[in-house]
Formats: C-alpha cells, sequence, structure tokens
C-alpha cells in the first residue's frame, strides 16, 4: 500500500530536506512510501495552506522548525500524524550568535516532541535531548551519504601539487574554522606549500594560512571535496556544537579522504581514531595531526580507504533507509 509523507519545511531547497530526505526518497518509495515536500511559508498569516497540504498526506514530517504555539496548534489539527525531525540542537541557540540557552526554544521543543506521534533524530546526542521530552516515539536516524556521488578517492595530483587541508562549510559555522586558526597557521608552516581550501560561501579570516575560496555549489561540490587531502570539522564543545550530526565527515570520508575533528558529539561515533582520522581535543593535538597526515601519504591513503569502507557500511542511504521506512509505515498508521 503506497502512502504519502509530506515533509513541511521552511527551507525546502537546503542541505537537512537534500540530505535526510531527498536523497532518500527513491528508497522510501520502494517501501511504498511516495514524499512531497512543502515549503513553509515564513509569514505566520500565509502558513494556513501550507498546513492543510500537509495535512492531506498520511504523514507530515516536521523539519527541524520550532512553531509557535497558535501555529503549532493548527499543523497539529491538520495532521492526522505528525513526525518531527531535527537534526541539529533545536533546543540551544548557536554560540556564535548569542547565549547558548534559551527558554522559549525549550519549551518549543519540549512541547513538539511530546506532541507529535513520533520523533526523528539525527544522532544519539539529539536523541537525548528529544528522550528526555518523553517522546510517544523515538527513532535515531543519521543523515545518509551517497558514497557513489563522491568518488572513491581523491583528485590525482599533479607532480608538485600542494598539499591541501579542506573544509566545508557555510558563513555561518566558519568561527569553527577559525577556532584552529593558530595551529593550522603552524601546521602549514612546517609544510611547505600546504594550503588550505574551504568550500563555503564566505572567506575565513586565517592569519598565516594560505586559503583558497571555492563558493558552494550542489554541482560542484563533489568534485570540490575530491580536491582535498585531509578534511577538517573543528568544533567548540558546548550544547548546540554536541548536536552537530558530523555530516562533513561523512562526506570526507565518502570522498576517500581521513578527516581531524574535535572529539564533540557525533565526530566521536564517526572518527575512528588513527584508522579513520584523528580526533584533536587541543591546539598542540590539532598540530601535531596535521602535521602528522601531512608528512605521510601512505597514511592518508590507508585511513581515506578505511573512512570510505566506513561510509558505505555504516552511513549509506542503502543502508539507513529501509529501519527509517519502517519506523515512518508504522508512525503513519499510529504502530511507531
Amino acid at each position: 500500500m503506497t502512502r504519502r509523507i509530506a515533509v513541511l519545511s521552511a527551507e525546502p531547497g537546503g542541505p537537512s530536506v537534500r540530505h535526510r530526505w531527498l536523497r532518500l526518497a527513491p528508497f522510501l518509495a520502494e517501501a511504498g512510501l511516495v514524499l512531497e515536500i512543502v515549503p513553509l511559508p515564513p509569514e505566520h498569516g500565509e502558513r494556513g495552506d501550507a498546513f492543510a497540504r500537509a495535512g492531506a498526506a498520511d504523514l507530515v514530517v516536521l523539519q527541524r522548525r520550532l512553531l509557535r504555539s497558535g501555529d503549532f496548534d493548527r499543523l497539529r489539527a491538520a495532521a492526522r500524524r505528525l513526525v518531527y525531525d531535527f537534526d541539529d540542537a533545536m533546543p540551544y541557540r548557536d554560540p556564535f550568535r548569542g547565549k547558548p540557552e534559551s527558554t522559549a526554544r525549550a519549551n518549543r521543543f519540549l512541547r513538539t516532541c511530546s506532541e507529535a506521534d513520533a520523533v526523528v533524530a539525527g544522532s544519539e546526542d539529539l536523541a537525548a535531548m528529544a528522550r528526555a521530552c518523553s517522546p510517544r516515539a523515538l527513532f535515531t536516524a543519521p543523515t545518509p551519504v551517497d558514497a557513489a556521488r563522491y568518488g572513491s578517492a581523491p583528485g590525482v595530483r599533479a607532480p608538485g601539487e600542494p598539499l591541501r587541508f579542506g573544509w566545508i562549510g557555510s558563513r555561518a559555522t566558519l568561527p569553527y574554522l577559525e577556532g584552529i586558526a593558530g595551529p593550522l597557521a603552524r601546521a602549514c608552516a612546517a609544510l611547505p606549500g600546504a594550503r588550505l581550501l574551504v568550500v563555503a560561501d564566505a572567506a575565513p579570516s586565517l592569519p598565516g594560512v594560505e586559503a583558497d575560496l571555492l563558493p558552494w555549489n550542489e554541482e560542484g561540490e563533489a568534485d570540490a571535496l575530491r580536491r582535498m587531502d585531509v578534511g577538517l570539522m573543528p568544533l567548540t564543545d558546548d550544547p548546540w556544537s554536541r548536536g552537530k550530526c558530523a555530516f562533513k565527515l561523512l562526506q570526507y570520508g565518502a570522498t576517500g579522504i581521513p578527516s581531524v575533528a574535535s572529539p564533540v558529539g557525533a565526530n566521536l561515533s564517526v572518527v575512528e581514531d588513527h584508522r579513520t582520522g584523528l580526533l584533536a581535543a587541543t591546539d598542540a593535538a590539532w598540530e601535531a595531526g596535521l602535521v602528522l597526515l601531512g608528512r605521510d601519504p601512505a597514511l592518508r591513503a590507508a585511513m581515506g580507504a578505511a573512512a570510505r569502507r566506513q561510509a558505505e557500511a555504516r552511513w549509506s542511504a542503502a543502508v539507513l533507509a529501509p529501519p527509517l521506512a519502517r519506523f515512518l509505515a508504522a508512525a503513519a498508521v499510529g504502530g511507531a
């Protein structure tokens, strides 16, 4: 039996929808679940039609957004069955934009998780946040990575081409990268010719680091990643950052490159230290890890190959979609 799932999103073209839902759509369709993406208008007075359109489906997935009380009431009334899906620490704020704690966000999160019929969390850390709200049903669904899309190894290097550390992200997350400016500069100084490739919508401030900015676009993303030799995922240790789902690391691994990452949140479940990459908790560990991988192409290749195998075995859409499909099918009929 075919069931319709409406994914209600304020960012229908954003990364969460693209990676968490659209990449899973073919696999979900095989299980009889047909996805429709329904844009959520920014203006509260314009949301009635979106709620009604989504509510006509067998199951509504509210993607990330924490609605105000009146809007949540309207959606809850329109939706036969409602799932809340999130892949960031939604009860908190980004620490780079102010105080992380927010009573209003925490209260909205509590109501959303407790009154939805089911909750889908992007990591075990996020699932723990939801579990504290006593949800009716809870499923942990990491964001899948399509390994075939990224190729099986970094691009071929021309003779004399410099070593490239790499980072992919956005203007909003640049402060994480800038937080390792010192160790990155010292590592590059120890590795003659080493450069940083930044794939984002803005350039970082990294004194002493030769950096190339490559504006992100979906079509060129895979090629950009293949130009990297070592992927970076620094994080601060705070409630918001502990909710990060480590998707950068999955992309690096799917491309066949090792990574250096902060031991925070989901990073700990993706990086197998000294096997698929390195964990670095201090500036000294960051510098040592970057230099170690920068000087040893054979080690980079071995770790990159292990990371690629891990991405295919644990984080691919083909692996992650079937259990999620079963959960959603049960949620649609009240059995989750």
